[in-house]
């Protein structure tokens, strides 16, 4: 395969694994992972440390953990039960289909939860959909930090070796 093919085929799984990192539909960090094995495996690549291929499955997986359990800890940590957590995970699910829904899915699944918990408690409702959001958000910004850190290593080694 020329390589054009593939640091094309590489760079599309970086990018879609920075897409994922957004999109909870996709594992972004997996896919970015691949893409650096990819790379490890094809001509181009072969000069690539394994050390590096290491600390890329390394923080994959270390991303993967965090970004599940930051919005459950998040949501928690701002007063938020266990219905806020289902229903903040469900928003998510169900932002999936609406445009941009991927953001504020969370907070109003969260909410939403809360409500169906305790009713007459609006204001602890919404600080802890506040909590799953910042949680989102921060699983967010972790996994596109480890994507964009693949990257680097794959564009760096590329350009130098």
């Amino acid at each position: 395969m020329p390589d054009v093919v593939w640091i094309i085929l590489i760079s599309l799984l970086m990018i879609i694994g920075i897409i994922g990192s957004v999109l909870p539909a996709l594992p972004g960090t997996p896919l970015a992972f691949v893409g650096l094995l990819i790379y490890k495996f094809c001509p181009l690549g072969e000069s690539l440390s394994w050390w590096w291929i290491v600390l890329a499955a390394v923080l994959t997986i270390m991303s993967l953990i965090v970004g599940y359990l930051i919005p459950i800890l998040t949501t928690k940590k701002y007063g938020g039960s266990k219905y806020g957590a289902i229903g903040a995970t469900l928003g998510i699910l169900v932002g999936l289909f609406l445009p941009f829904g991927f953001i504020y899915g969370p907070f109003i699944g969260a909410l939403i939860g809360e409500l169906i918990n305790d009713f007459t408690n609006q204001k602890k409702a919404l600080k802890a959909s506040w909590g799953a959001f910042i949680g989102f958000l921060l699983g967010v910004g972790i996994n596109i930090l480890v994507c964009g850190i693949m990257i680097t290593i794959f564009f760096v080694h590329l350009a130098f070796f």
